[in-house]
């Protein structure tokens, strides 16, 4: 399979996930924090969704490494569940009531953005629009996996918080 119709294929296939996962909510069980240090599920779709928006590819340079050499990397910081991270403060969730219809439109839209604005370009060099922490440059290919793996890596918490709020009584939003 082409690189580009496989990085479509993973994020289509991942965002569809996290789209799954919201349709059968309610308004209330959207904002639900399991506890006052958790994140409601429409936190944790906002956060996806600011770090979904775009990949930092305005300035671009030619590599002579592979072009998914950090993938495995990426899959495995953000595939272990265990681990837990600090959300830079520009990627923090910014409300506390989320729409759930307006969540998931804005939802198929990033998903459709990226997809069209990717499926014919070169995925091979390096954005030189931003550092990944710890890891520099990423190529395009890299960037569009991240969020990917990102996406997969919310939807299990997304699970983690409804069996949380599924086993305590229904609180008032």
């Amino acid at each position: 399979m082409e690189i580009n119709q496989q990085i479509s294929k993973s994020l289509s296939d991942a965002f569809d996930r996290c789209i799954a996962l919201i349709k059968p909510l309610s308004q209330v069980e959207l904002q639900q924090k399991p506890d006052a240090h958790s994140w409601s599920v429409g936190q944790i779709v906002d956060h996806i969704l600011i770090c979904s928006s775009d990949i930092p590819d305005r300035s671009i340079e030619a590599t002579s490494r592979a072009y998914d050499e950090r993938v495995p990397v990426i899959e495995q910081i953000f595939l272990d569940l265990d681990a837990k991270y600090e959300a830079d403060q520009s990627l923090l969730p910014q409300q506390e009531y989320y729409d759930k219809e307006e969540l998931l439109q804005r939802l198929l839209d990033c998903k459709t953005n990226l997809i069209v604005c990717h499926k014919d370009k070169d995925l091979m060099p390096l954005c030189k629009g931003m550092e990944f922490p710890q890891l520099g440059y990423l190529t395009r290919f890299e960037w569009l996996s991240f969020i990917a793996v990102h996406i997969q890596r919310h939807c299990y918490q997304i699970e983690r918080v409804l069996e949380q709020i599924e086993t305590e009584p229904s609180q008032e939003v």
